[in-house]
């Protein structure tokens, strides 16, 4: 009854899953923040009152979605749905005008709840301070909806961490937490 109930659990988080991203996806307006060669405008004011703009290009950051492919075929990841930027507010409550880049992913897991890969380049410090807090709301959710019928997700839930560093963010609800994080840290070394 066990792995009906847990069976019936892994089919409903997949279909909400799949139909947040059906629900998430607008081809017509393409979310530039997604793209990390995108310029940036600034308005300045100089020394005699007049506007000038200057284009600048973002500082090189982490190619996130090259690790999330990287991840999905280390591990041999399978059933794996990319959650774009646009689907991190439906899942997370993680907002796009927060998220400068991202690449994250659900994949089956066997258990009730989806492996979830969530990686993050935050606008800002402290944007990346309130997506950590969100991803961490997400696994006290997860522990607590584990608690009474999952022990394998609880355990997961509470052991694995979500890793900050400065402006990038990051949560590894897998199997493969430790392997995950430390190659996350090691890429933004």
């Amino acid at each position: 009854m066990k792995r009906l109930a847990s069976l019936v659990a892994v089919v409903l988080t997949l279909t909400m899953v799949l139909s947040l991203a059906a629900c998430g996806s607008d081809e017509t307006t393409p979310d530039s923040t997604d793209t990390e060669d995108t310029t940036q405008s600034q308005t300045t004011e100089d020394t005699q009152g007049t506007e000038s703009t200057e284009t600048t290009e973002p500082a090189a950051g982490v190619d996130l979605a090259a690790l999330r492919t990287q991840f999905a075929t280390d591990y041999e990841l399978t059933d794996v749905l990319d959650v774009e930027t646009e689907g991190l507010n439906n899942l997370y409550g993680i907002t796009a005008d927060q998220v400068a880049s991202s690449a994250s992913f659900n994949a089956a897991s066997g258990a009730a709840f989806p492996q979830e890969i969530v990686m993050i380049q935050a606008v800002d410090e402290a944007a990346a301070a309130d997506i950590a807090g969100k991803l961490e709301s997400r696994l006290s959710n997860i522990a607590e909806q584990a608690a009474s019928y999952d022990p394998e997700s609880l355990e997961l839930a509470e052991n694995c961490p979500v890793v900050t560093d400065g402006v990038y963010v990051g949560m590894f609800f897998s199997s493969h937490y430790d392997d995950m994080a430390a190659a996350f840290q090691s890429a933004l070394a």
